[in-house]
């Protein structure tokens, strides 16, 4: 056992200093599938130097060799054995015969190490040790499987990552999105990998906003709210989540980031607060119509019949003609809040929506036409007719163009694109102009938002009420400088036979 021995450095001499070892067993019996394993399965590479069976002697008839070395030389005796394979560097002796393990004591040259049957047991410990680390990693990399497919499973995007930002593993819904082999984003920064559901960037930098960092200093769960527009243009909703991960002496080794997709849930509490906030406002306006309208009339009625009479002067006609126009402000304002909160005509007929799209554009173009803005209509053939209001559906139209022609003070084009998509109409307003902004768009369908001075908010809100109420939609899709496309998704009118028309029919 000389050549097991350590050096002084501590360093198991056969690592990289000796060859492998060519093996010759003397005896057979069960010890002998011991050995084979030993020789052959990789498992014990971890473990021992690399061996290979040379020869097998003192095998008697009524131990049958193992299949493994059935075509292995066997011998009558060792000196046979060792006389035919010069090569054999280390005799394994697992007779349990005394006397042969003596005589091979004594008879070896130095150059023949030997491992007799007391020393043997050594292996046999370290063969069956090897065999239950084998089953715990069979069962380790089981969990692990069914672990990663659990993960893979999950619709959610989520990275596992060391304590400087960098991916340590992701699962299938962040590597597929980001089209890139999972093994390719080892060791890369994780917003290389993180992606919006349409694969667009989620982000070009660790997010400072990302609840990553909070993790980092706080050792605790964190999360936050986060707005990203794709490539579409269309506004989206992510929650943010980062997990501590802490190793066996309880020190932070690693931080779980989980990205969650909550658009469709935002719209749908944004609808139900809108909801809400329709049902304050209307409650504030009939108030208003009662309380204020009447006191309103009879300010207005007293400044314009004072701005009529002859003895004001210039500076109190200016003075006077400011109230006139105030009030105006103020029942148009109120007229509005009324509008808002009173109920649509909602599905009150069939609309050809094509139609009703060239009227809006050939009234819009009579204003702004020759002031450089160019308003055009494109359409498919046979489009079937909407549910709605022409009026309302009309002046919504009118309103969204108007709202593009204010976002292109220099001028620049309209186009009202009307297509079907699944069975629904299409009707698309794009604008070349100033684009808007994740928190204008976060926030463009609210009650009384607005950004422009004289504003009152209640444009797009009214046009989203109207919409709906017809049992549509709308969304919004813009970006800074690349102008907005607003989309209204209408439902096709309905194929009734009126009821007159089926009596008279003779069939």
């Amino acid at each position: 056992m000389d050549d097991f021995a350590y050096e002084n450095l501590g360093i198991c001499y056969w690592n990289g200093t000796l060859g492998p070892f060519n093996v010759g067993v003397v005896g057979t019996g069960p010890m002998l599938q011991v050995m084979l394993d030993i020789i052959y399965n990789e498992a014990f590479r971890e473990f021992l130097p690399e061996m290979c069976l040379a020869a097998i002697s003192n095998a008697p008839q009524s131990h049958p060799l193992p299949e493994d070395c059935e075509t292995c030389p066997v011998y009558p005796t060792y000196r046979e054995m060792l006389d035919a394979h010069p090569e054999i560097n280390l005799v394994v002796e697992i007779t349990g015969d005394n006397e042969i393990a003596a005589r091979l004591r004594q008879e070896l040259p130095p150059s023949i190490s030997l491992i007799d049957h007391r020393e043997l047991i050594f292996l046999c410990g370290l063969h069956d040790m090897a065999v239950v680390k084998g089953n715990y990693m069979t069962s380790l990399d089981h969990q692990r499987s069914l672990i990663q497919s659990i993960i893979d499973e999950i619709r959610e995007d989520i990275f596992l990552l060391d304590k400087s930002g960098n991916i340590q593993d992701v699962n299938r819904t962040v590597w597929q999105r980001a089209g890139v082999p999972r093994k390719e984003l080892l060791g890369q920064p994780c917003w290389m990998a993180a992606r919006l559901r349409d694969g667009s960037t989620f982000c070009n930098q660790l997010d400072p906003v990302c609840p990553f960092h909070k993790t980092l200093l706080s050792g605790r769960k964190e999360e936050a709210l986060v707005t990203r527009v794709n490539g579409s243009g269309l506004l989206q909703y992510y929650r943010l989540y980062a997990y501590p991960i802490f190793d066996m002496r309880g020190q932070m080794s690693h931080i779980m980031v989980m990205h969650r997709d909550i658009t469709e849930r935002t719209h749908r509490e944004k609808f139900k607060q809108q909801q809400d906030k329709f049902a304050i406002i209307g409650e504030i306006s009939t108030y208003l119509a009662h309380e204020i309208r009447n006191p309103l009339y009879a300010v207005g009625g007293f400044a314009n019949a004072l701005l009529r009479s002859p003895k004001l002067d210039t500076q109190e006609r200016e003075k006077v003609q400011i109230i006139v126009e105030e009030t105006k402000r103020l029942d148009k304002l109120l007229t509005n809040m009324l509008n808002f909160v009173r109920p649509s005509h909602g599905r009150g007929g069939t609309v050809d929506m094509v139609a009703v799209s060239r009227d809006a554009a050939e009234l819009m173009d009579v204003g702004y036409g020759r002031q450089g803005y160019v308003i055009s209509v494109e359409a498919d053939d046979h489009l079937p007719s909407v549910e709605g209001d022409a009026d309302s559906l009309k002046q919504c139209l009118v309103n969204i163009i108007k709202n593009s022609i204010e976002a292109m003070p220099g001028g620049g084009d309209v186009v009202i694109s009307l297509t079907m998509d699944g069975g629904d109409v299409i009707a698309q307003i794009r604008d070349q102009g100033t684009g808007m902004s994740e928190t204008e768009l976060d926030r463009a369908f609210n009650p009384f938002y607005s950004t422009k001075d004289e504003g009152n908010g209640l444009g797009l809100p009214l046009i989203k009420k109207i919409i709906e109420e017809s049992g549509g939609s709308v969304t919004l899709a813009s970006r800074p400088g690349e102008g907005t496309t607003v989309t209204l998704r209408l439902q096709p009118a309905m194929d009734v036979e009126h009821p007159s028309e089926a009596e008279s029919d003779p069939n």
